[in-house]
């Protein structure tokens, strides 16, 4: 019958799930809530709800004999199965991050106030410092801390060029932003922002580029807001 398939592949989906939030902070008593709630699960979310209360009533209503009440179709039995392979398969970070076109960019010959300006009204702590598509650095809120007490003076003309060494993506000093590539996925990210806020060592960005390197194409930005439930920064 195909209850007794849908209630076992269920089953499989919530081990699937058991194991994906093993040793994780979680919200819900339920594993299926858990990721129901969780942002990654928005493309399967509806069918996933529906696959749910189909799970209950072939659990809780039965005849005199035990037999549940339902016969799932063969539609739902389907829909089953496509949740499961999406939670097999982690989708890729760049469905969560902020397009490069829309990511707030600086250029060497930027204003330096400009830019702090445009952070402060958008809210963003790093900025790509770009050359065309790829980027030479990041200017961020400690570049600006790390220059004036280094004795740096910030006046109208000064430049974004002129932070030099501060913008530097080799030194990353603060340890507040990473570079992954193209390949990672949404897992990757937010255990990126886990390990970090569990090291009390606030991860503020990801870029994605398309090599994983500095100099590769940048793709896209993500924060904790975009994969986190409970943003830890």
């Amino acid at each position: 019958m195909r209850s007794d398939t849908f209630l076992s592949m269920f089953r499989v989906l919530e081990g699937l799930l058991t194991q994906k939030y093993q040793g994780c902070d979680r919200h819900s008593a339920s594993v299926v809530m858990e990721y129901i709630n969780d942002p990654e699960s928005e493309p399967v979310r509806t069918a996933l709800n529906t696959c749910r209360e189909i799970r209950n009533l072939l659990t809780h209503n039965a005849d005199e004999d035990g037999q549940p009440l339902v016969e799932p179709s063969q539609s739902a039995l389907d829909s089953l199965y496509q949740v499961i392979r999406y939670v097999q398969k982690p989708q890729p970070a760049l469905m969560y991050a902020t397009p490069v076109e829309r990511v707030l960019r600086a250029y060497p010959n930027d204003r330096a106030l400009d830019v702090m300006r445009r952070m402060e009204k958008h809210g963003f702590s790093h900025v790509p410092v770009m050359d065309d598509v790829r980027m030479r650095g990041v200017f961020s809120v400690r570049t600006v801390f790390s220059y004036i007490l280094a004795g740096g003076r910030i006046t109208e003309d000064t430049r974004v060029r002129e932070f030099g060494d501060l913008l530097s993506l080799d030194g990353n000093r603060s340890g507040r932003y990473r570079i992954l590539g193209v390949d990672a996925s949404y897992l990757d990210v937010r255990s990126a922002f886990e390990r970090n806020a569990a090291r009390n060592d606030r991860l503020a960005v990801v870029f994605l580029t398309d090599d994983g390197t500095p100099s590769g194409t940048l793709l896209g930005m993500l924060t904790p807001w975009d994969v986190l439930n409970d943003n830890p920064v």
